[in-house]
């Protein structure tokens, strides 16, 4: 049996001798010692025997240990790498391939002390993380890690739609592929997301855009550090920080707007606009719409089965909230339904192909087989957008389509007579105009129809400003049904969602509420006279024959007890959508309250 000598080096006993263990390691591996030598021990490590380290010296010259003493194997190491900064290193064995496998962080502290306490916790978090994994994932780029998570993890583990998939890849790519994209997960750091962040913010994004690359990437690093691929989680401390954008809030259409928008979209794009009328009526969303089959459709009961959606790639796919619900129709959408279905049969039986079994309603399929695709609901809308004057541009972009037309209409240029094919209709052709503007051909001849649509609107005097989308369509319903007077629970179970969510995303108030609004606290303020000339002969809440809410009844100067219907006007005037600004909704019924 061996023991420790004063310096920390082994002994053993041969021979009935004791001599210390790294003269025995030596003489093992070389034979005696010679005389007038000695055997120099580690440098590092006073116990230390592995032949490597040792050598031989003159007797009386040992070398001096300038190192100190070796660390414990797994404590780490430190290293200052300017003032303030510091790496920390810890050694974990060794890859398949022979390499040593190191993890480390780079710290921000002033003091050797605060680095060592760093070390410490570093070390800990090393050692209670789950097993190392073999070299590739652990080497894995930003790029390809997120990647996976996204098809493994979030599409195939999690069933996320495909849609927020892509958005999240698109995300990546445009913003932070280009910075960290080539970096490996386990060297990505705290002030590399922040850097990005904002860069984002200086490019005037919005806070829900950013927060949207939050709930890609904090979920992203905790999976990441599950899996093996970085030892820390750099979002953990991570601030979001204040967006400078300032949001446009545009309001949904009245009833005036909405007939203009329905009626306009008959003429200029028919085979979407009977869609149209449905979601105004319904609330549907888009893909609820277009995935719409007339197997759904309840004739006899006036009502709609929704139970399934279309996504951006065509595919049929359950709603959004994975629920079926019922929506009832009134008769009047239900007959324009049933000549929209007998069109198609017309369409069908003149092409000489055979119906679909339990074909779409809204197709351009000869046999309605397939859905019509969402995104060309949502291009044939722009182009209604834009021929009412109320697409939603950016002023870059409109300025650059109106820089496309003036090129357009320039005066011809002579052709020279090594030219080939026809002549362009305009002063450039539609190549020279996307080169000249760094776009393509393709997007030069939208780009001219949008400016001509526009220029048209303006030559055609209209003024209008509001939300011609298809989801303002499903705000246009939610905002009706509230200022009507309906149930907030049966408004929310027809659009599909939660109360919270009807009220905070698609509920709006529109210009005729926030007027309404202003006539009763004017009359409330100032007394009848006032709210009348206020009004400029506008409709009052309380018109057309509702009964007004008996607590905003006032007493008069002369005693007699007025209200909100008794100033009215013109008792043959339009229903009022608003009674008053503190909505009645009727005790177990879905209904608005009426005179009684």
């Amino acid at each position: 049996m061996g023991s420790r000598r004063p310096t920390g080096s082994g002994k053993l006993k041969v021979d009935d001798r004791t001599v210390p263990a790294i003269v025995v390691a030596w003489e093992l591996a070389h034979g005696a010692v010679p005389a007038g030598r000695d055997v120099e021990p580690c440098p590092l490590s006073p116990s230390c025997v592995r032949i490597e380290h040792l050598s031989l010296t003159k007797c009386g010259q040992s070398r001096r240990r300038v190192n100190g003493a070796r660390a414990i194997p797994g404590a780490g190491s430190r290293r200052e790498i300017r003032p303030g900064v510091w790496k920390l290193t810890i050694t974990l064995g060794t890859n398949p391939n022979g390499t040593q496998r190191r993890v480390s962080r780079t710290v921000h502290v002033d003091t050797a002390a605060a680095a060592a306490r760093e070390l410490a916790l570093f070390v800990a978090e090393v050692v209670w993380a789950p097993p190392p994994v073999e070299r590739p994932t652990r080497e894995l780029t930003m790029d390809e890690a997120v990647e996976r998570f996204l098809t493994q993890h979030l599409a195939e583990e999690k069933a996320r739609e495909t849609k927020t998939v892509d958005d999240y890849r698109k995300l990546h790519k445009r913003r932070f592929a280009p910075h960290i994209g080539s970096q490996r997960v386990r060297d990505v750091e705290l002030s590399d997301l922040d850097g990005i962040f904002g860069r984002m913010r200086r490019a005037g994004l919005s806070r829900s855009r950013m927060n949207q690359a939050k709930s890609l990437y904090g979920p992203f690093f905790r999976w990441a550090k599950r899996r093996g691929m970085t030892t820390h989680n750099p979002m953990t401390e991570f601030e979001l920080p204040t967006s400078a954008y300032v949001a446009r809030e545009r309001t949904p259409p009245e009833v005036d707007e909405l007939s203009l928008l329905l009626t306009e979209a008959v003429t200029v794009i028919p085979e979407v606009a009977p869609l149209l009328v449905l979601g105004a009526v319904t609330g549907m969303r888009r893909g609820e719409l277009v995935g719409l089959r007339r197997s759904r459709v309840k004739w006899k009961d006036s009502r709609l089965v929704v139970d399934a959606a279309i996504d951006e790639g065509k595919r049929v796919k359950t709603t959004k909230t994975r629920r079926e619900r019922t929506v009832h129709i009134d008769a009047g959408t239900m007959a324009m339904l049933r000549r929209h279905c007998d069109e198609m049969d017309e369409r069908v039986e003149a092409l000489g192909v055979p119906m679909a079994d339990d074909p779409f309603v809204f197709s351009l399929a000869e046999d309605c087989s397939k859905p019509m695709p969402p995104d060309f609901v949502t291009k044939r809308v722009g182009i209604l957008k834009e021929h009412l004057g109320i697409a939603n541009k950016r002023p870059e972009v409109i300025a650059l389509e109106d820089e496309a037309l003036r090129l357009f209409r320039l005066p011809p240029s002579e052709r020279t007579t090594a030219a080939h094919g026809p002549a362009p209709k305009g002063g450039l052709s539609l190549s020279e105009i996307g080169a000249r503007l760094g776009r393509t051909q393709r997007w030069a001849m939208f780009a001219i129809a949008s400016a001509e649509r526009r220029e048209r609107a303006r030559q055609r005097g209209l003024d209008l400003d509001f939300d011609g989308s298809i989801l303002a369509l499903r705000k246009f319903t939610s905002s009706e049904l509230l200022d009507a007077g309906f149930n907030i629970s049966m408004v929310a179970q027809r659009q599909g969602h939660g109360p919270g969510v009807l009220v905070k995303h698609y509920s709006k108030a529109r210009r005729s509420a926030d007027r309404s609004a202003a006539d009763h606290l004017g009359r409330v303020v100032h007394g009848s006279a006032a709210s009348e000339s206020h009004a400029g002969g506008r409709r009052h809440a309380g018109e057309g024959g509702l009964e007004p809410c008996p607590r905003l009844q006032r007493q008069t100067a002369h005693g007699e007890c007025q209200s909100g219907a008794a100033l009215a006007t013109s008792s043959n005037a339009p229903v009022a959508r608003t009674l008053t600004p503190r909505r009645r909704f009727c005790t177990g019924s879905s209904s608005p309250v009426r005179r009684q």
